[in-house]
């Protein structure tokens, strides 16, 4: 991707940050590198982006041997947070919550898929 893309993505992660329980979010090639990000900078993105590649890809594969088609989304619950993951041409799009912030899952699932959409046309068009 270009610095201009780059830097637009950044801006749809960072209008993100904040909105429904939203602690920040990361663009992810598929080689698990951060193409963009607005996690706060005392979280090593680069260690997020490696391990939720990985997560992604591992059920992506699991999905394609259940038969059930090609891994879209993917929601996570966990005791200090939820991460989503939302494919984006041939990057994951990953949104993180904050731990005890009050979450409305359709909210968050809207504006994923809303941004998801504006950051495909991005990644296409690199």
């Amino acid at each position: 991707m270009s610095k201009e893309l780059i830097d637009k993505a950044e801006v749809v992660l960072k209008a993100m940050n904040g909105q429904h329980g939203i602690l920040g979010c990361l663009l992810i090639a598929s080689d698990g590198g951060v193409l963009a990000s607005s996690l706060p900078s005392e979280i090593d993105t680069a260690m997020i982006a490696s391990l939720c590649s990985t997560l992604f890809s591992n059920n992506s594969i699991s999905i394609r041997r259940m038969n059930r088609g090609e891994l879209a989304q993917m929601t996570l619950v966990t005791e200090r947070g939820i991460l989503h993951f939302y494919q984006v041409a041939d990057a994951i799009f990953v949104v993180l919550t904050a731990r005890g912030q009050k979450v409305s899952l359709e909210g968050l699932l809207r504006l994923v898929e809303e941004q998801g959409q504006v950051l495909t046309e991005l990644v296409k068009t690199s």
